[in-house]
């Protein structure tokens, strides 16, 4: 079966490269932008010859001829167009017409090229068009500024800024920003937060994305910030190829010695083999404290207690402990109830061997599964490569049963490495009784790296059933493996050349796999004119972070000698995380009345989606009971692989008061004996419909809104307790169930003016009010404690976390002139009731949880351009300006309705300003285009203290410049050399500087540099 569809996928490949038809295709408009369906195509010579427009506008006919031919366009109460062609023999032509209305007078008639969904100028028209207030990326935009991934790219959108992988909107993140793939859901893979990592598309897999900032009854309401979709690559009119090589060059890493880890030999392939795992089900804890009978059943008298009927669950009482010190010859027979004889037999067992004969053979299995980990401890020195890209897509249509099928496939490959040598780290206490002084107790001087191995692919394929009916299939595997190292100095605890250094190898490496399946269909019912659209899109997620070690030892100055043990933990995580995705949706569309110049219609739907969780991590502590000494290596280097290595966890060794020096154990939360909140599962689904109207009253006033009904239902569970049914309040309980069930009624109406309805040069007012909600999502609501590596803190969930209810109010203006330049001007206020937050727990600096603020709000203005200087000079821009609060109040033990105290302070995440800025320049006779851009953000608030523990965190504005330089090499090649950040401007985050420490000086909590990136590319496109 797999060769039969190896054998016609490449026939399919082979029809597309030799399939030459003189071909006219494109699609046919109203002066609204909307598709006109049904509309006829004809030879004028010949009108037998022709198509009709399906139900997204588009036709496509055969010139058999090659003179030249006359085309007419025409439409029921449309003004017909005349348009001459000459395809030559293989060639497709695109031509897409606007059709006015019979009753508008034609002032000029503009005909463009193929408005693919990857230009700027189609995603303008639509933009326009929209009854939501829109902003996009284009694939034509990403291609100019050098954007590797989404995150690059969509942080030149207004109001845009990045975290990471991560994305805010007008300052707004996290749960506030709803990100989608062609529409649809798919899992976040991520155990700390309610979106998605946009790193893992790449731009060459991507036409466009769209971001909507103001809500429509049609798309989910659970957002505030923005409904943000990543639309993926489209088939394109006629055969294209593209081929892309990059070669980048990093001037802090490439072709140096930076910091990694043992590595399996799929790593580069953007996964793990199984070299970091380790088979847990094998796993036995070690018997520190082995009772009477064990170790009398250990000494060769198991037979002898099993005729007796004795066994671990049987009582063992004195009377067969004197049975078994009588077996062993400790004890005479008559003597069994002379408390002198037996007080001396027992002495004489106390203080024999017997004891460590038992603990070695009890032991052996769990010396077994405490070897079968992996002795990869120790940091290496790499040479790191070049970083490296290659991309590779191919499309077309083609005819299968007369019908047109088109595909595209592409896949993409990067390697990246980042090293940063000095960066810093730093973890301090508020000093009690002082004057906002704040102590260090973590002072880390680090070398940090990060090695990005990432595979993504595309297959989407697309089938015109008939004029009225079609299908498309969408599949988009992602892989992706990031390794983490940090290799630190905790300077807190050295004085004056005394004291002691700890020493901090970590290692976290995390691969993301994402398999999306997405289905589509469309449908036309000519009579009515009612279209009909369905998708499914099914997501299996998993992330798996195996063996993270966190070991920590000292460097003692007084004997200049590394110790391991003490407060020290040697820990080893291991996490597992599925997350599957299903998003079922169903659409109907019909227009209301008849007028052909004004848009008018009704939309109905319904929705559903389920989201599955199964979460599982295994936490290891190596016990060293007593400090021991690591031997040093001739370079003046521990030997972390020989003190390690597993081949010395010798249960007969070493052992003092019973226990063992070395050995694993489990790390366990619960009082049963169970890891209960390690292991926890959950599934939250979402059912929804919606009815909204569009509808023009006059040409230049549109109203749209309508209801959205959401009912969210979320549960969550130890596994344990869901399998036994445990009820809710049984004492054996250490995790509490959440079972909880919202209805939420969302109204939202957008309200559009033309106050210009020139359609080449409108002017549009906007004015939008929506309710959104947001929901936690199960992992925040689940009481499991999970390690973070960037907080280097372990993080826990609240099961009292209430859902967001949101109020926004949009207001917009935007102008469009003939030259293609555009302005527009945006105001926007949100409410929020039980603002979500992420914060210090009350009871330690290093322990984080979520909790809800009670209101908060954000308002902001948006100011953004596009201005061509001259000919080949053009000019982008976008800034936002916000402000921000967030209110805690405290109210009183006594009256719980009765406030007593109100803090204020800004909203988690949010930047007072975004600036971003792209100049291009094109020299036409040189096939040459440069860009520069620009962006920054505002100092924010990253993270929260919710006591006197530790203040506040703030990241620091970040000037980012990146230039690019393209030159075509003929007709078919192109060369690009593009430079990202510039400046090498840190990423910093920093203590509130309202707290100081004893030196005066403010603190960093953290400071990261990776180097200017260069990259050359050579592309090959058709």
């Amino acid at each position: 079966m797999k060769k039969f569809f190896a054998f016609l996928f490449l026939q399919l490949i082979f029809i597309a490269l030799t399939y030459s038809q003189g071909t006219v295709r494109g699609k046919l408009t109203d002066n609204n932008g909307e598709a006109l369906i049904g509309a006829r195509v004809s030879v004028k010579s010949n009108p037998a010859v022709g198509a009709i427009s399906d139900f997204d506008g588009n036709y496509s006919i055969k010139i058999k001829d090659s003179t030249p031919q006359i085309l007419v366009f025409s439409f029921i109460s449309f003004v017909s167009k005349e348009e001459t062609v000459n395809p030559k023999k293989g060639e497709v032509l695109i031509k897409n017409i606007e059709l006015s209305s019979n009753t508008t007078s034609i002032q000029e008639v503009v005909i463009e090229g193929k408005a693919v969904k990857s230009k700027d100028t189609y995603m303008e028209k639509r933009k326009i068009n929209s009854s939501t207030t829109l902003d996009f990326i284009s694939a034509e935009t990403m291609k100019k500024t050098g954007d590797a991934t989404a995150t690059a790219a969509v942080a030149r959108v207004a109001g845009v800024s990045t975290s990471g992988a991560f994305i805010t909107v007008r300052g707004i993140g996290d749960r506030y920003v709803r990100t989608m793939i062609n529409g649809s859901r798919i899992p976040t893979l991520d155990p700390f937060t309610n979106n998605i990592k946009l790193d893992i598309f790449p731009a060459s897999l991507i036409d466009n994305i769209l971001i909507s900032k103001t809500a429509s009854p049609d798309v989910p309401g659970d957002w505030a910030g923005a409904y943000l979709s990543i639309e993926t690559k489209d088939y394109p009119e006629k055969l294209a190829v593209n081929i892309e090589t990059a070669i980048g060059y990093n001037a802090q890493s490439t072709l140096t010695d930076v910091i990694s880890s043992r590595r399996s030999s799929t790593d580069w392939l953007g996964f793990d083999n199984g070299f970091r795992n380790y088979n847990h089900n094998e796993f036995v804890r070690v018997n520190t404290s082995p009772s009477n009978f064990e170790v009398l059943a250990a000494n060769g008298l198991e037979g002898f207690y099993n005729q007796l009927g004795v066994n671990n669950k049987v009582p063992f009482t004195d009377t067969y402990f004197k049975l078994g010190l009588i077996e062993l010859g400790l004890l005479e027979k008559g003597l069994i109830n002379d408390d002198n004889a037996y007080l001396a037999a027992k002495a004489k067992f106390e203080s024999g061997n017997y004891k460590d004969i038992a603990f070695r053979k009890i032991n052996a299995d769990a010396e077994k599964a405490g070897k079968a980990f992996s002795n990869s401890w120790d940091l290496v020195n790499r040479r790191a490569p070049l970083n490296f890209t290659q991309s590779f897509s191919l499309g077309n249509q083609l005819k299968l049963f007369g019908r047109e099928l088109g595909f595209i496939v592409g896949f993409r490959y990067a390697n990246t490495t980042q090293y940063d040598p000095q960066s810093i780290s730093n973890r301090v206490r508020i000093q009690p009784n002082s004057n906002n002084l704040i102590a260090l107790f973590n002072a880390n001087n680090q070398g940090v790296s990060r090695e990005i191995r990432a595979l993504s692919g595309l297959l989407n394929v697309s089938y015109k059933v008939n004029t009225n009916n079609s299908i498309s299939l969408l599949f988009m595997p992602n892989f992706n493996g990031e390794n983490n190292i940090q290799d630190a100095i905790d300077t807190a605890n050295r004085a004056n050349g005394s004291g002691t250094d700890l020493v901090i190898n970590r290692q976290f490496y995390e691969q993301r796999r994402q398999l999306v399946y997405q289905f589509k269909s469309e449908h036309y019912i000519p009579g009515p004119k009612i279209k009909v659209e369905s998708s499914a899109s099914y997501t299996n997620g998993r992330s798996v972070a195996p063996d993270i070690k966190n070991p920590r030892y000292e460097y003692v100055y007084g004997s200049q000698s590394y110790q391991v043990g003490g407060l020290n933990a040697i820990q080893r995580y291991f996490r597992y995380l599925s997350e599957n995705t299903l998003d079922l949706k169903l659409f109907a569309e019909m227009p209301i009345g008849n007028k052909s110049d004004l848009a008018r219609k009704v939309k109905i739907g319904a929705a559903y989606l389920n989201n599955n969780r199964d979460y599982n991590q295994y936490n290891y502590i190596l016990q060293v009971p007593v400090s021991q000494e690591i031997a040093v290596l001739p370079n003046n280097k521990p030997d972390i692989i020989g003190f390690f290595n597993p081949s010395k966890y010798q249960i007969s060794q070493g052992i003092v008061n019973g226990v063992p020096n070395v050995t694993y154990i489990d790390h366990i939360f619960s009082n049963d004996g169970l890891p209960a909140a390690d292991f926890s599962l959950g599934e939250n689904s979402i059912a929804s419909g919606f009815a909204m109207i569009d509808y023009s009253i006059f040409k230049a006033l549109r109203v749209t809104g309508g209801l959205r009904i959401e009912e969210a239902s979320f549960y969550t569970d130890a596994k344990i307790y869901d399998s036994l049914k445990t009820p809710e309040n049984d004492k054996r309980r250490i995790v509490p169930r959440v079972s909880t069930n919202f209805v939420d009624y969302l109204p939202s109406i957008n309200l559009i003016y033309k106050l210009r309805q020139n359609e080449l040069s409108p002017i549009n007012l906007r004015l939008n009010y929506s309710k959104t909600v947001a929901r936690p999502s199960l992992r925040e609501i689940s009481p499991v404690r999970i390690f973070d590596y960037e907080l280097q803190s372990e993080v826990i969930g609240n099961p009292l976390l209430k859902p967001v209810k949101i109020d926004n109010f949009d207001f917009r203006i935007e102008s469009y002139f003939k030259s293609g330049d555009n302005i527009s001007l945006s105001l926007f206020h949100k409410n929020f009731k039980n603002h979500i937050e992420i914060r210090f727990d009350d009871s330690s600096p290093s322990l984080f949880s979520w909790n809800n603020a009670e209101k908060s709000f954000v308002s902001g203005i948006e100011l953004e351009g596009r201005k061509k200087i001259y000919k080949s000079l053009e000019f982008r821009a976008n800034i936002t300006l916000a402000r921000s609060q967030t209110r805690l109040i405290t109210y009183s033990a006594f009256d719980p309705n009765l406030p007593v105290d109100t803090a204020i302070r800004t909203m988690l995440g949010q930047a007072p300003y975004v600036i971003n800025g792209i100049l291009s320049y094109t020299f036409d006779s040189l096939g040459m285009n440069c860009a520069l851009s620009y962006n920054v953000q505002g100092k924010r608030l990253v993270i929260i203290s919710s006591s006197d523990v530790a203040p506040n965190v703030f990241e620091l504005p970040r000037h980012l410049i990146d230039f690019k330089i393209t030159k075509n090499l003929g007709k078919y090649f192109s060369a690009s050399l593009t430079i990202r950040d510039i400046l090498n401007y840190p990423i910093r985050r920093q203590y509130d500087k309202n707290f100081k420490a004893e030196t005066g000086n403010t603190v960093d909590f953290d400071k990261f540099r990776f180097g200017t990136n260069f990259q050359l590319s050579i592309g090959y496109r058709l």
